[in-house]
């Protein structure tokens, strides 16, 4: 999922069917009469100068958060979070954000992307409208959530303000390819200097926060290192906030770039302590640490949350088996899928053309429908977009650098030391098998000053888990276990 290889969450089930489940066959006519009280005029003029959310509700039952971003010179982007289905970021298309229309396509959507489509009276704070998926047309309803509200589950680890330390906004530039870089740094109350740790998000666009599913990992570690002494800047990804960049066309060596330019920013700060300049990286932010440390001898330590230990071809035909058995697929199933998936890598890997890639997606994915129960199986109409979408991306320049890269090789020439947690019941980084080769890594390069440890019940964003698959990610209201944010802390300090 995306904050964790969520590119990597290859092809599965629950994007093939993203609000399939929840629509029900109907020619309900489309709602147009405006719903709701106006506003005074300011909710326009905020809308018009920063992001703006909207909670909906789909039929009465599934829950859904727009977010709503402007652009200079006029018009807005919009991203779709349905946290029960594990959509975080959803990128939307066809955007309309008026005083009386609000209208959005999630083109990922089957068979031919979701439309919504809303009417509100002038400036009011609800609206209502109708969703059209395919021949289903199902109401929903829209109302702006006030600045700072949250959405969704509960998350009662995200910290609110008055905070306990001080905060400073900073950009700088990876001069590499001239991409800017914006983030937040958290700076412990006292007298400085202090250790000070970069934050590295796992695979996807996110921002500073590493926000998911109302999850915000990255506030609620920063939050916590600065309680105890240690400070943290977190930064948008490329093409995210406010950071330049593509993120569509870089890799992981581009965003090791990144971080080093931040280490040299880091450095001259004067509250930051030069002799102890970490990195925390999460799942593909573990392979980019490992690539920053084994360019610089300006980190002095790395600490890596759910990071692969193995090529990226490896892990994931792994995480595939291993979120297939957390759903209770049947073992022979499994092993089809694991059979045509390293056919599918293999030809990915190897820059095999659009339709190779088509087909071999196509197959996998019928494999993976068989297991589904027939009455929730979607048909080849539906397929279709997903699949020609799952081929797409598999010619990116990430995923061809990702299936490629063994993470051994950095880690070999990683000198500085290392602390590796994985969660006992991560489903996308598997904990035994990948912990075993970072250790492995680390010690044929003649690095003894090392910690590694499974942590037992967690998962692959370091939550307490039952089954550790994915779809619990937005269920569970815990955001980082105390255990993993304690381990991490007492660690740091120690050096």
């Amino acid at each position: 999922m995306r904050g964790k290889l969520g590119r990597a969450a290859f092809v599965s089930v629950a994007p093939l069917c993203l609000l399939g489940a929840f629509l029900v066959p109907g020619s309900a006519a489309i709602v147009t009469a405006p719903v709701g009280s106006a506003a005074d005029g300011a909710e326009l003029e905020r809308a018009q100068a920063e992001e703006v959310r909207w909670r909906g509700v789909i039929a009465g039952a599934l829950e859904f958060v727009v977010t709503f971003s402007p652009v200079e010179g006029g018009g807005y982007t919009a991203r779709l979070d349905i946290p029960a289905q594990g959509l975080s970021g959803g990128a939307l298309t066809d955007v309309v954000y008026t005083a009386t229309e609000i209208a959005f396509t999630l083109p990922i959507a089957p068979p031919s992307g979701a439309v919504w489509r809303a009417s509100r009276e002038a400036g009011a704070t609800r609206a209502a409208g109708e969703l059209e998926q395919g021949s289903s047309r199902v109401p929903f309803t829209m109302e702006m959530l006030a600045e700072g509200e949250e959405a969704g589950p509960a998350r009662p680890q995200t910290p609110e303000p008055p905070f306990p330390y001080g905060e400073r906004e900073v950009r700088y530039t990876n001069a590499a390819d001239g991409t800017v870089l914006a983030g937040t740094l958290t700076i412990p109350a006292g007298a400085g200097p202090f250790p000070t740790a970069l934050l590295i998000s796992g695979s996807g666009p996110q921002n500073r926060d590493g926000e998911l599913l109302g999850h915000k990992p990255f506030l609620v570690l920063a939050d916590h290192l600065a309680r105890h002494g240690v400070a943290a800047l977190r930064l948008d990804d490329r093409g995210v906030g406010g950071s330049s960049g593509d993120i569509a066309t870089a890799t992981s060596a581009d965003f090791a770039g990144d971080v080093l330019a931040g280490v040299e920013l880091l450095a001259g700060q004067p509250e930051v302590d030069s002799t102890s300049i970490g990195l925390i990286g999460h799942s593909e932010g573990g392979i980019v640490a490992a690539l920053a440390a084994a360019r610089s001898d300006e980190v002095d330590w790395i600490v890596l949350m759910a990071a692969p230990g193995l090529p990226g071809s490896e892990l994931m035909v792994m995480q595939l088996a291993a979120v297939q058995r957390s759903i209770g697929r049947p073992e022979a199933n499994i092993e089809r899928q694991i059979e045509v998936q390293r056919r599918l890598l293999a030809l990915a890997a190897a820059g095999a053309d659009r339709e190779a890639l088509r087909e071999a997606v196509a197959e996998l994915t019928a494999i993976q429908v068989a297991a589904m129960p027939a009455a929730q199986r979607p048909d080849q109409e539906e397929l279709a977009p997903a699949i020609e979408a799952q081929a797409e991306q598999l010619m990116t320049p990430w995923w061809r650098f990702f299936l490629g890269h063994d993470p051994r090789q950095s880690l070999r020439e990683v000198a500085c030391p290392v602390l590796a947690l994985n969660g006992s019941l991560d489903t996308q980084v598997p904990s035994d098998s990948n912990l075993a080769a970072i250790e492995a890594a680390l010690r044929a390069g003649g690095n003894d000053e090392l910690v590694v440890e499974e942590l037992a019940g967690l998962n692959h964003l370091l939550q307490r888990a039952t089954t550790g698959g994915p779809e619990e990610y937005a269920q569970i209201e815990e955001t980082l276990a105390p255990a993993a944010l304690e381990r991490i802390t007492a660690w740091i300090l120690a050096r």
